[in-house]
């Protein structure tokens, strides 16, 4: 009699241990169509029209505004975003890229963009790995990463641009960017501004920039130089620890700005070599944060 409870016990065992499985199994498989017909119906709505190469999507019909949108097509050469489309025998003014307007195009080598744009979204120009430089319209808003993994390595920060997202980051991880200059006007680079922007080697700020956010740098492994100006009244902690190959730091005050003990890490610190206006070594082996450097020297 135990022998035959125990037999059906663990045959009941063994369905239920089945059916939990077979139950979790249509679960899952529900969820993935799901998900899959979302996905379907999202790029099916992407967009509202098209007009030559591009797809946008309706911003206002009051205002008659478009973005470019996002489509399965994908871009290569050169292409020029126009500052009107027509849609219905009606003039639309564009401004802005939208989400992963560009994305995967790479084979997208060159991108004219109008002074009627206003925003470009986060991953507009992700995966378009083709796409070297790019020029940004004055007055532009960049959002959170939006030129997120592109291929851009030379890029100029026009005045008046603004930064914009709950994390900044607009120009974080871009594995190939190696340049930066700022228009004169520019006057100042937001919290993480260029994290991760492992290639990056040189940074020309203008002589209107005064405040440079926290961890603007981090993880730009081979930024070796930074010429800080006279401009600046304000920084952040600019790099992290262990993610530092800055070599020389290049100052121009007269009169320091406080820092603290973590604008910089200890590296460099011990490593880097600080130069500050002729005569004025003294203050800054004096001053809270700049005393920590090692080797400072006069230009």
């Amino acid at each position: 009699m135990v022998r035959n409870e125990q037999f059906f016990l663990c045959v009941s065992l063994k369905i239920c241990t089945f059916a939990a499985i077979l139950s979790a199994t249509i679960m899952k498989f529900r969820v993935t169509v799901l998900t899959l017909l979302a996905f379907i119906v999202m790029n099916a709505a992407a967009y509202d029209f098209k007009f030559g190469n591009l797809y946008y999507t309706i911003v206002s019909k009051t205002e008659r505004t478009v973005e470019v949108a996002y489509s399965s097509a994908r871009h290569s050469g050169k292409v020029v975003v126009p500052a009107e489309v027509t849609h219905k025998n009606r003039k639309w003014k564009v401004i802005g890229l939208g989400v992963d307007a560009f994305y995967g195009s790479t084979q997208l080598t060159e991108v004219v963009l109008p002074a009627s744009l206003k925003y470009i979204v986060g991953g507009a120009f992700e995966r378009c790995s083709g796409l070297k430089r790019l020029s940004v319209p004055a007055g532009v808003t960049l959002r959170s990463y939006a030129l997120r993994n592109s291929g851009v390595e030379s890029l100029r920060i026009p005045r008046g641009m603004k930064w914009s997202g709950r994390y900044m980051c607009q120009l974080a991880n871009m594995p190939q960017l190696k340049t930066i200059e700022f228009d004169e006007g520019v006057e100042f680079i937001p919290n993480g501004a260029f994290q991760f922007d492992v290639k990056l080697e040189r940074v020309k700020l203008p002589n209107t920039i005064r405040h440079i956010g926290n961890y603007a740098f981090v993880g730009c492994l081979s930024l070796r130089s930074l010429d800080i100006p006279s401009s600046v009244q304000s920084m952040g902690h600019l790099v992290d620890y262990g993610e530092c190959s800055l070599q020389e730091i290049r100052v121009h005050w007269r009169e320091p700005i406080s820092i603290d003990a973590r604008t910089f890490p200890r590296e460099t610190y011990q490593n880097a070599v600080l130069y500050v206006p002729a005569g004025t070594k003294g203050k800054y082996r004096q001053m809270v944060g700049w005393s920590r450097f090692r080797n400072i020297e006069e230009m």
